[in-house]
């Protein structure tokens, strides 16, 4: 009879330990795929969870102290010592009393009677809560056409497109005044989490080792990289096989602050093998429907802060880019270092670039 108690008790303590809410490295719901990088980052993090039947549902309308948990959970905020917002609708009982009275005194909602817990945050409410939270600068023009000076948040709606976390939608509309589905949200949110502007060119300053795998004679080679000159738009590096002793054409670094490419230098028209703007954030940042000389490819930012070994040396802060393109099944992958410049390449599983040593000119 006493085990029988204590067996009840365990499975009594078991349930009650069981969260509503569990942590899933996939969703069966996440039909979008352009999604998944920031919505697995924030379940990574322990910001965002699944349900307990493995779904996410994303499509359901993200509400106010949904987004205040995921807010205090992704800035750290402290939920120990806070001052009662004295919000009408959310008391010291309320379940999520201490995460909305924690964004509430860090400023990221306005001081009200009611809070509206359960009401949905609409997209234009967002852009506002989110430039609050991370502090985001810059705010380019930028144009949508049901956004305008009179439109709340207009500014804040224009600094998340200025720093690559907002699109808006095919037609040119930003919809400020739809509510947020989870799904959106959290994206929106991992970016301004993940939002980093490195410096990936190579350091004219260095002479560049990389070891080369050659897909086309499976052959391995050491190549020597050095700055030449700047052509008026293009670092310009010359590329020697250590091996052979040939003078491989030259490759053309092309960047500033608001964009990024890498091409070899050719007389016809040059078509970058990768071109990317700037400020980065994780996710899809180029889709193979925009139109352009990269149509047809999709480009996501897999980390801004990763880790790899190259040589001899292990990385940090390491920006990982993934290229997919609808003509071939090679999967690249670059490995870039902030003021290095890329460390490391992969065509699907195979290295190609290595970056050996670099030493001052």
């Amino acid at each position: 009879m006493k085990n029988i108690l204590k067996l009840v008790c365990l499975i009594l303590i078991t349930i009650g330990i069981l969260p509503k809410e569990v942590q899933a490295a996939s969703f069966i719901d996440l039909t979008d795929d352009t999604l998944t990088t920031e919505i697995h980052y924030l379940v990574e993090q322990d910001i965002a969870k699944g349900y307990s039947t493995n779904l996410f549902k994303p499509n359901d309308f993200i509400t106010k102290a949904q987004v205040a948990v995921m807010l205090t959970r992704a800035l750290g905020l402290n939920t120990i010592h806070v001052q009662n917002p004295n919000f009408q609708d959310v008391t010291t009982t309320h379940k999520f009393y201490k995460e909305i009275a924690a964004v509430q005194n860090k400023g990221i909602f306005d001081t009200a009677h009611k809070f509206h817990p359960d009401a949905p945050l609409t997209r234009g409410e967002m852009a506002i809560v989110l430039n609050r939270a991370f502090q985001l600068k810059g705010s380019d023009p930028y144009y949508f056409t049901d956004v305008s000076k009179q439109t709340p948040g207009y500014k804040e709606i224009l600094t998340l497109a200025h720093n690559h976390l907002v699109r808006g939608y095919e037609n040119g509309s930003f919809k400020p005044n739809d509510p947020v589905t989870r799904a959106h949200f959290s994206a929106f949110l991992a970016r301004a989490m993940t939002l980093s502007k490195p410096n990936l060119l190579r350091d004219p300053a260095f002479e560049y080792t990389y070891a080369y795998y050659s897909l086309s004679d499976n052959k391995r080679y050491t190549l020597n990289y050095q700055y030449q000159q700047h052509d008026g738009k293009n670092d310009v590096w010359t590329v020697k096989n250590v091996s052979t002793g040939q003078t491989i054409s030259d490759e053309l670094l092309y960047g500033h602050d608001r964009a990024y490419g890498q091409a070899i230098a050719s007389e016809a028209n040059t078509h970058y093998d990768l071109y990317i703007e700037l400020p980065l954030r994780i996710g899809v940042v180029l889709h193979e429907d925009d139109p352009g000389v990269s149509a047809g490819e999709r480009v996501t930012v897999k980390s801004t802060d990763g880790t790899v070994q190259a040589g001899d040396v292990q990385y940090t802060g390491v920006v990982i880019v993934e290229k997919r393109s609808e003509f071939s099944d090679v999967v690249k992958t670059y490995y870039f270092v902030d003021d290095i410049g890329l460390v490391k390449e992969l065509h699907n599983d195979i290295v190609v670039f290595e970056l050996l040593n670099r030493t001052m000119k």
